[in-house]
């Protein structure tokens, strides 16, 4: 990973420092939080190596998919593990593909994406192939994949200063590049082809953008509730319920983790209690509330689960790291039909980092775990579960009941 792109994720967070090798505060989660569990390890090559997972995406409750890369931070080489309703497993990626996945979003089990460092991948339900490649240098940081032929891929570079790839879209037949306000855009979230919600990002903190099906624009009526703040990504769950988290102030100096929500009237500001250094990607609780990502400040910094609820009220949980040295979360995934959700990231260790899949285990979830060695340098631990009626059962038990 280049050092001057923004670590919004756990790799950027393992590369620059942001993931501190500390142990967990001894503040602890509300007993009626259940905890967010590490279901599955691995690690990638020698043990130096620091692999790590950037991306998730939760299809149904028997489809989802991590991303990450090898050695994010070195030589590293993509990598992708698919879960289908018992256990996770690797899935193989085209060959001569280098650095790591930044992010991902399907549109169907069998249209799912995920762009890396001058590519862009499609899962057509049975492999994987390369989409497209974009000979300049230059980074993606987002993909919308809105239908099978209706997909855009964005790579601003305000923030960074290096070399960025622009704003493209996939008709199902050409990439189209898009010019204006569209090549300033970071992160992008669909909700249909003629609504699609987008975020910039620079010094100055940076601004909503939102697609009609013919152009891009910016939201002004955002500009208040989101003022003074850094953004940093955007969920746009339907067309009267669009998140935009960031921290304020802009210049990220003791800085407090802010959430916008628009209802399809008015926009409402959020701001967490605790210090925030870096906030990641997000997801929604499946009951109208938010579970975000932090590290947050001070001498003590560590991961910690902001959760906002539906009645405006926070809670925050530690991440445990177990016996590594440190833990972080880069994105989140809520796996539609329940309250659970998938984490993607990585663990701190002391020679290098695992990467590592965790789950927000709502109801009455179990999980049987088993460790096994797939081929030479990739240790794996799995976990083998169901999903039943909105929650995670152990196989050959039923739900809990009441």
């Amino acid at each position: 990973m280049k050092k001057a792109q923004r670590a919004a994720f756990i790799v950027g967070s393992l590369c620059a420092g942001v993931l501190v090798a500390t142990g967990i505060p001894a503040q602890a989660a509300p007993a009626s939080v259940p905890d967010w569990q590490i279901v599955a390890t691995v690690h990638y090559g020698p043990g130096g190596n620091a692999s790590g997972y950037s991306a998730v995406v939760a299809h149904t409750r028997s489809d989802a998919w991590v991303f990450g890369g090898t050695n994010p931070g070195g030589a590293s080489s993509p990598t992708a593990e698919h879960w289908d309703g018992r256990r996770w497993q690797p899935s193989p990626l085209p060959p001569g593909l280098s650095d790591f996945i930044v992010a991902a979003d399907a549109s169907s089990a069998r249209n799912v994406w995920a762009v890396g460092d001058g590519y862009a991948l499609r899962w057509n339900g049975s492999r994987w192939s390369v989409a497209k490649t974009w000979p300049q240098a230059g980074q993606l940081t987002s993909v919308a994949a809105v239908n099978r032929n209706d997909v855009w891929v964005f790579g601003s570079s305000a923030f960074s200063g290096q070399a960025g790839l622009g704003a493209w879209h996939f008709n199902g037949r050409s990439w189209i590049r898009a010019g204006g306000l569209a090549n300033a855009i970071y992160r992008a979230s669909a909700v249909a082809r003629h609504d699609i919600w987008a975020i910039t990002i620079g010094p100055r903190g940076g601004s909503v953008a939102r697609y009609n099906g013919h152009a891009w624009a910016r939201v002004r009526s955002a500009a208040s509730a989101l003022a003074n703040t850094q953004l940093n990504d955007v969920l746009a769950l339907s067309r009267t319920s669009v998140w935009v988290s960031g921290i304020s102030p802009a210049d990220g100096s003791s800085g407090h983790l802010v959430l916008a929500h628009w209802d399809g009237s008015r926009w409402k500001r959020f701001v967490a209690p605790w210090g925030v250094q870096q906030p990641e990607r997000f997801a929604a609780d499946g009951t109208g509330g938010i579970w975000i990502p932090v590290v947050s400040q001070g001498g003590d910094a560590a991961t910690w689960m902001l959760h906002l609820t539906r009645a405006d009220r926070w809670t925050r949980t530690p991440i445990a790291a177990g016996q590594a040295a440190g833990a972080g979360v880069g994105d989140l995934a809520l796996i539609p039909g329940t309250t659970s959700l998938w984490g993607s990231g990585g663990l701190l260790t002391t020679t290098g980092g695992d990467a590592t899949i965790w789950a927000y285990l709502a109801g009455s979830a179990r999980w049987i775990v088993s460790a096994h060695r797939d081929a030479p340098g990739v240790d794996i631990i799995r976990a083998h579960a169901v999903l039943d009626h909105g929650t995670m059962r152990r196989p050959g038990t039923a739900p809990d009941q009441g």
